[in-house]
């Protein structure tokens, strides 16, 4: 279908300068200033510690600093020869998020704006991006702010437990601990808090996306044989950036191609030409970061996605997940009959697939993809209400309104929720913060520590050292099989003769020890003995058990 009927579809034809640019300008002073508002709430130092704004940046952004701490305090040549949370595996992780922070580190910025001011960067980006491309797709600006709404807004009936916790205890009550019990069925949560927060990969992946997309978009009603060498070759650099940055998003934009390309045959050759230039430096790129990302196998077949988890039946999982939002899809297709738009088309397979196949051992990360499902289906949504509200009978805009409000409850109570303090956590301690400044000026960036597997433990983390073994919940979802090497950890932690074998083949240069590692029954006292003191503070001790040494570039 063309622009020109996506636009008359709804509440007038396309954009003119003038609206675009008050449309543009709406977006950014809502949007744009409710993420430059939230940012640094969401991460952030106090005298007591560095913390963090939700549990969910809590939880993920341990992850993203022992990352950005690769290129913080490595040598370019050393960035991807080992694996800061799996020492024995190259790094291959997407990284031009936390390589952009970790070079910021390196220049001398501190942690919290190495960190906090990318990510506003990257939040106005997308909200300029987002509005740009509903409204090249929609051809209203109107339009285009109604689907930016539904899409940062989103969520299903969760709501109903929010309002069920304010009746019963007040607005103190934590919400989101209501909203997501397990009881509840709830396992699609509101985009902002879920995804685009804690998961930086795809908050700096989007943009990128959407900007490949806007450009194809404009080449809709003249085909892409239209667009100019240097553009496609424009396209074909971002394809690489974006699969650095984000390669679920890469994989939404490659669908998305090929279906633009299935309806403009006429233009086969620039298709092409756009496929090979983006596809040649893409495989090699892959080859590099992701061709050995680990043992076991991502993908698998899990039809239903996770309703089973909840002992529902399917249907009663997608109405408690998505509420009103999947009906309106439905209508909007019944409607218009737009089933074949290729972005539209896209939307309906990237949702069937991510409820036939699991795409990673983590089943629930199948929800990146589904945030593209979302993105692209809010498109047709908002046509919909567009065009319900533009009837002249005062009960249809009503029932538009109460559409829009039934679809934006559950995602605008969680983004009122996000601006409260009280979800807020601690990360790590200001003596953790200092133990860790302490021990990176007495050991080098390549030095290979062992201790526990925990999520949040400061050598993992803060110190820029590569772990033999960090937390496993994260290197299973990454698909390495660690198995082995935990059951070495162990062993090195509590000491003696096979200890030090096991030290001397991984190339172990320090063990530490607090708490975690003393519950885990590490022998503290053997290490006392047989090895030098280096430092102890905040409840740890840190042992030197090698000179320091060289790591060896795991072979491709």
């Amino acid at each position: 279908m063309s622009g020109t009927r996506w636009a008359r579809a709804g509440l007038g034809q396309a954009s003119s300068r003038g609206p675009f640019l008050l449309g543009l300008a709406l977006s950014l002073a809502t949007w744009g200033g409710y993420f430059s508002w939230l940012w640094p709430r969401m991460f952030f130092l106090k005298e007591d510690g560095l913390w963090a704004g939700t549990p969910e940046i809590w939880a993920d952004w341990a992850a993203h600093l022992a990352y950005a701490n690769v290129f913080a305090y490595r040598s370019p040549s050393a960035w991807f020869s080992v694996h800061p949370l799996f020492a024995g595996e190259r790094f291959n992780y997407p990284f031009v998020s936390d390589g952009l922070s970790g070079l910021l580190i390196g220049a001398g910025a501190d942690p919290v704006s190495a960190f906090v001011l990318p990510s506003i960067a990257a939040s106005l980006a997308l909200v300029v991006a987002l509005y740009t491309f509903y409204a090249v797709l929609l051809g209203s600006p109107w339009l285009a702010l109604l689907a930016q709404t539904l899409f940062f807004a989103s969520g299903g009936l969760d709501f109903i437990a929010s309002l069920q916790a304010i009746a019963h205890g007040g607005f103190d009550v934590p919400l989101r601990e209501y909203a997501t019990l397990s009881a509840f069925g709830i396992r699609w949560f509101n985009v902002v808090g879920a995804e685009l927060l804690p998961q930086r990969a795809m908050l700096f992946g989007l943009p990128v996306a959407l900007a490949i997309l806007i450009t194809l978009a404009r080449y809709r009603g003249t085909g892409l044989r239209a667009a100019a060498p240097s553009t496609l070759l424009a396209l074909s650099l971002a394809s690489v950036v974006l699969l650095a940055t984000h390669p679920h998003s890469f994989l939404a934009v490659v669908l998305i191609s090929a279906l633009m390309a299935l309806f403009d045959l006429r233009s086969l050759r620039a298709w092409l030409l756009f496929a090979v230039s983006a596809g040649v430096p893409s495989t090699a790129l892959f080859a590099f970061t992701y061709a050995d990302v680990g043992a076991h196998s991502f993908a698998g077949w899990q039809p239903g996605w996770l309703a089973a988890s909840t002992g529902m039946p399917l249907w009663l999982f997608l109405w408690i997940n998505w509420g009103v939002f999947l009906p309106l899809v439905l209508a909007s297709l019944l409607r218009f009959r737009d089933r074949l738009d290729p972005f539209v088309l896209s939307g309906l397979i990237l949702f069937v697939v991510c409820f036939l196949v699991r795409l990673q051992p983590h089943a629930w990360d199948n929800t990146k993809l589904l945030t593209w499902a979302q993105l692209l289906l809010c498109a047709p949504v908002a046509r919909y209400l567009g065009a319900l509200w533009a009837r002249p009978q005062r009960f249809a805009r009503i029932v538009a309104v109460l559409l829009v409000v039934f679809s934006t409850a559950s995602g605008g109570l969680e983004l009122w929720q996000l601006t409260r303090p009280q979800l807020a956590v601690r990360m790590w301690s200001s003596e953790e913060l200092q133990l860790s400044a302490e021990f990176r000026t007495r050991s080098g960036p390549m030095s290979v520590v062992a201790s526990a597997g925990s999520s949040h433990h400061w050598v993992s983390s803060l110190s820029g050292r590569p772990v033999l073994l960090g937390y496993p919940g994260w290197l299973w979802s990454y698909g390495f099989d660690y198995v082995p090497i935990e059951r070495d950890v162990q062993t090195i932690l509590r000491g003696g003769a096979e200890s030090e074998e096991l030290i001397r083949r991984h190339g172990v240069e320090f063990v530490v020890i607090g708490p975690v590692e003393r519950e885990d029954s590490a022998a503290e006292s053997y290490f006392r003995t047989h090895h030098d003191l280096l430092l102890e503070a905040a409840g740890y001790t840190v042992f030197r058990v090698a000179e320091q040494r060289l790591i060896a570039p795991v072979a491709p």
